[in-house]
């Protein structure tokens, strides 16, 4: 890359009289290897540079020299990088969806990133030192599941940081940044944006971008039984209402013997499996009946809705029951007699 070398516009920073009288030069000094190039100019115009920009950029210094006395008087000084700041970012969750990083809103997740091509010394334009690291929230309204990128970035961000040093860096988060009145509903995208800062003519730019998926808590209801209900007869229908079920789940209910006690392993209901494999969450209604079969004899028993998702198996809701089918035959004995 070369660069275009102003004689009086760029580089002059006080007045001279390099007219007649006066030899007027730059001289570009390679900062990677010292070379040295003079190149005659006249007092106003413009030229590219002799040679390219390396790595740790170029000094272009504007001379004059006095014909008469062969003095030379340093003018003007300008260190010009042919530098642009390289970043990665990679966000990493506990599900292993591959199409873009996504998670439950209660859940862990970090941001890995590394900067490189950074400059560091003195003289150096602000924009070769250090980048800048944005972070910004944007939650989903009703039925949405993407934000273009250009709108979840659009406002404010979050948190910003500038970074002046080359190498890794990780952030990490326990639970979403989004707000939302019940903070287990938070869904949207957080979004993590790395800039090269700003440049005379060239303007900020992104050189790093990634985002994660933020998916609600799922939740449910079992309807159609009471706690502690007695069932005398035929179990009866029931209505399992489900909320916000993660897009990598499998829902059932169970039912086993006893009081409720976390990470039982009971008898599957026929009927009540929802198996969710898709780029959203789901919510959903099923109606289960002729489930008396998990009620081998009297006693009582757990009806519990679980869901299993790449976080592990959570409970939805649970329910006990008192299952009684013993026949009572209610009479009174008496005497017949005969005339």
């Amino acid at each position: 890359m070369k660069a275009t070398l102003f004689s009086a516009l760029l580089l002059c920073a006080q007045a001279f009289g390099a007219g007649e009288g006066y030899t007027n030069f730059i001289s570009q000094i390679q900062q990677d290897t010292g070379v040295v190039w003079n190149m005659p100019v006249v007092p106003q115009g413009n030229s590219p540079s002799a040679l390219v920009l390396e790595g740790k950029g170029s000094l272009f210094q504007l001379w004059t020299i006095q014909q008469a006395s062969a003095t030379d008087y340093l003018l003007d000084q300008k260190l010009v990088g042919a530098y642009m700041p390289a970043a990665t970012i990679s966000i990493k969750t506990a599900d292993p969806y591959t199409k873009v990083p996504r998670t439950r809103a209660d859940q862990p997740f970090t941001v890995n990133y590394e900067v490189s091509k950074l400059l560091s010394g003195a003289n150096l334009p602000v924009a070769s030192t250090r980048v800048l690291l944005e972070h910004h929230t944007a939650s989903y309204a009703a039925g949405q599941s993407s934000i273009p990128l250009t709108t979840a970035i659009s406002g404010k961000p979050l948190t910003s940081a500038y970074i002046s040093t080359n190498g890794p860096g990780v952030l990490s988060f326990p639970v979403t940044n989004l707000k939302a009145t019940d903070p287990t509903k938070a869904t949207g995208e957080e979004h993590f944006v790395i800039h090269a800062l700003s440049d005379g003519t060239i303007t900020q730019s992104q050189i790093a971008n990634a985002y994660v998926q933020i998916w609600p808590v799922a939740s449910g209801t079992i309807a159609g039984v009471k706690e502690g209900e007695r069932i005398r007869y035929n179990a009866p229908p029931l209505t399992l209402t489900l909320k916000d079920l993660y897009p990598d789940s499998y829902t059932w209910l169970q039912v086993y013997p006893g009081p409720p006690k976390l990470n039982t392993e009971g008898v599957t209901v026929q009927g009540s499996q929802l198996v969710i494999d898709q780029d959203k969450s789901h919510s959903d209604i099923l109606s289960v009946s002729n489930y008396d079969t998990v009620f081998p004899q009297d006693g009582t028993y757990t009806m519990e809705l679980l869901t299993q998702t790449p976080f592990g198996i959570d409970r939805l809701s649970y329910v006990s029951v008192e299952v009684d089918r013993k026949l009572e035959i209610r009479a009174q004995m008496g005497e017949i007699s005969s005339q």
